[in-house]
């Protein structure tokens, strides 16, 4: 079972778009020491979609490297395309490097029926030996999976489903099936966005954006749940959740290396169409002053960079 918190890392780039590999090995391993589970690569935060196969297939022998000198940490890369071929070639790439498990949203652009939705799915489980998860994403996808998708991807040997929209019905239909059923079959949040109230119907692992600027907050909350530190658990969700809401005044990614420039350190680019705020905006002093606080509340000492390219 995967277990406790991964981290959809982002990929740093330089400012003509590069791949930027030793800054986003520096990041992957900075996260593992502060407690990150495991890594979900070259997703929507990682910017996939934008990267050719070779890149990402880069991006996943980096994180192998860099997971290697820890124990006992997940891998789980991201190889869905808006194409199958292109899809399984990524799956058979990874499942060759070996990893926990792969994971892949639905072929997107075009909206595609579940009857071909399933197809994909079934090509990629019969061409990997590795665990294969759905990502129910249909704000990037166009496909909902319903439950009945669920089952049908069940008996072809799917063996979970990184979730995004929080809808609980849907939520706890599948993760009661599978329990009472005993179904070899996981139920991941694609969130930190309900930990708390999902941990407790038997969701044990979630893939937090939040890891990528702040790990310690969600690895505080994490460990503390897991310890039955109720109210520790508490207080680190409130913070969690304060935080997350003040850091969706722009995209997920662009929020993710802002945070880590406001804690001074070089966080590289994303790769454009997408592009940060100036430097000299005081939007990075205020998400330092945010962390600042959230840190405070919870007792935490907060580790800062030495780079000075945002005046903070």
């Amino acid at each position: 079972m995967i277990k406790g918190s991964l981290v959809p890392n982002i990929t740093f780039f330089d400012i003509d778009g590069d791949i930027e590999k030793e800054k986003t090995g520096w990041h992957i391993r900075w996260m593992l020491e502060k407690g990150v589970d495991g890594l979900f690569l070259t997703g929507s935060y990682g910017l996939g979609p934008m990267m050719t196969n070779e890149e990402r297939i880069e991006i996943f022998k980096l994180a192998k490297e860099v997971a290697s000198k820890f124990s006992g940490k997940i891998l789980l890369p991201h190889v869905g395309c808006i194409d199958t071929k292109s899809t399984v070639e990524l799956a058979k790439v990874a499942d060759k490097i070996g990893v926990t498990g792969i994971g892949a949203v639905p072929p997107f652009y075009y909206k595609h029926s579940e009857k071909l939705v399933i197809q994909y799915y079934k090509d990629i489980i019969e061409n990997v030996n590795t665990p294969v998860y759905a990502y129910n994403n249909p704000g990037t996808s166009r496909f909902t999976f319903s439950f009945e998708t669920i089952q049908k991807l069940q008996e072809l040997g799917l063996k979970g489903l990184k979730d995004t929209p929080l809808n609980v019905g849907f939520i706890s239909r599948v993760s009661y099936d599978a329990k009472v059923n005993n179904k070899d079959f996981q139920f991941i949040t694609g969130t930190s966005i309900g930990w708390l109230p999902l941990y407790y119907m038997g969701v044990r692992a979630t893939i937090a954006g939040m890891n990528n600027w702040a790990p310690e907050i969600i690895t505080t909350l994490i460990k503390a749940t897991f310890e039955g530190n109720t109210e520790r658990a508490e207080k680190a969700y409130l913070v969690m959740m304060d935080l997350s809401t003040k850091m969706h005044f722009t995209e997920s990614t662009i929020a993710s290396h802002m945070g880590l420039y406001a804690r001074g350190f070089n966080a590289g680019f994303p790769r454009k169409p997408m592009f940060l705020p100036p430097f000299d905006d005081p939007k990075y002093k205020e998400i330092r002053g945010w962390l600042e606080q959230g840190f405070t509340e919870l007792g935490l000492e907060m580790e800062t960079g030495s780079d000075t390219t945002v005046g903070v």
